[in-house]
């Protein structure tokens, strides 16, 4: 499941979805994926994993203290 960044749950906006499928471009469009909790909205294509999400840690990263 994928989370914003406040830590709430991400779902699909399905008006989206079916405007897409009614203008017959659902196969090429991004998704509208939005926040239950603050409402922020995330734009991803199709082909996007929850996995390439994360942000790769830098090389020459240190902890905050």
């Amino acid at each position: 499941m994928m989370t914003c960044r406040c830590g709430g749950s991400l779902t699909l906006d399905k008006s989206h979805i079916s405007e897409a499928r009614r203008f017959a471009c659902l196969a090429t469009t991004r998704l509208l994926w939005k926040c239950c909790l603050c409402g922020h909205s995330l734009w991803l294509d199709q082909m996007t994993t929850p996995d390439e999400l994360s942000a790769p840690v830098e090389a020459g990263a240190r902890p905050v203290a």
